[in-house]
């Protein structure tokens, strides 16, 4: 992208998540970084583990996937 190569990018995912927050990837206008949300969510299967994730809750059962505010995500 400095090179001018690339006019920009999008990035969703990468090795280490969320990206540190001293990446450079933050400062450069010409990237947009977004929370891992890139992909094509179905509705039908989205109700399901919704569904499931509830019933977990209500069991006193762990949920996997919380959003942990402290980590930034």
């Amino acid at each position: 992208i400095r090179s001018g190569h690339i006019a920009g990018a999008t990035l969703d995912v990468f090795r280490n998540e969320p990206l540190p927050a001293p990446h450079p990837f933050w400062s450069e206008p010409r990237i947009t970084i977004t929370p891992h949300i890139a992909a094509l969510t179905l509705r039908g299967d989205s109700v399901r583990q919704i569904a499931s994730k509830i019933k977990q809750m209500e069991r006193g059962q762990p949920v996997a996937g919380l959003v942990d505010i402290t980590k930034g995500y």
